[in-house]
């Protein structure tokens, strides 16, 4: 009677414990996946020409952005210019950015900001500004005269070279800005 007890409850204890271990590793693997911006490039440029009214492209827009999985929340000022979009983010330092081809890069804060505010300028044709608000009270503005001023000749007068193509845009968000 025993060993009978043996054989069955050894091989039931054998079947928690590995069920356990894979209970462990499915959540790591979701843990690790958490703070994964995932983007597409070529969704992003199927709103290349977008409009600040128009809600649907520029939240799709958003939602492909490096960091969008600290976004919360986005409103657009629309009844009188300059025409700006407001994104509520929560606290992030660097994100984990993954592409579409499976490569991956990590852009620290402040460059992230800066490549969704020129990104989202160079695809919507009448915003004049993006306003970065996050959980801790700081808010980053950025003017699209100022960006242009600062970059037109490495990205156009209207930023237009960044979004030209899926390699250009691909490679601005992979690149350093100054």
């Amino acid at each position: 009677m025993k060993i009978f007890k043996f054989k069955v409850i050894l091989p039931l204890i054998m079947i928690v414990l590995s069920l356990g271990f894979v209970g462990c590793e499915k959540t790591k693997n979701a843990k690790e996946d958490s703070n994964e911006s995932k983007i597409s490039v070529d969704k992003l440029l199927e709103y290349k020409d977008s409009y600040v009214g128009n809600n649907s492209a520029i939240g799709n827009i958003i939602s492909n952005l490096p960091a969008n999985i600290y976004n919360k929340k986005f409103e657009l000022q629309t009844k009188s210019k300059p025409y700006e979009i407001n994104i509520d983010y929560k606290d992030f330092e660097d994100t984990y950015v993954k592409f579409e081809d499976n490569t991956s890069i990590t852009i620290p804060f402040s460059e992230a900001i800066k490549k969704n505010a020129m990104i989202l300028l160079s695809l919507v044709k009448n915003a004049d500004m993006i306003n970065f608000n996050f959980e801790n009270g700081t808010c980053i503005t950025y003017k699209r005269d100022e960006l242009v001023d600062a970059h037109k000749n490495e990205y156009g007068v209207n930023l237009e070279k960044i979004t030209q193509d899926k390699s250009s845009l691909e490679n601005f968000i992979k690149s350093d800005i100054n």
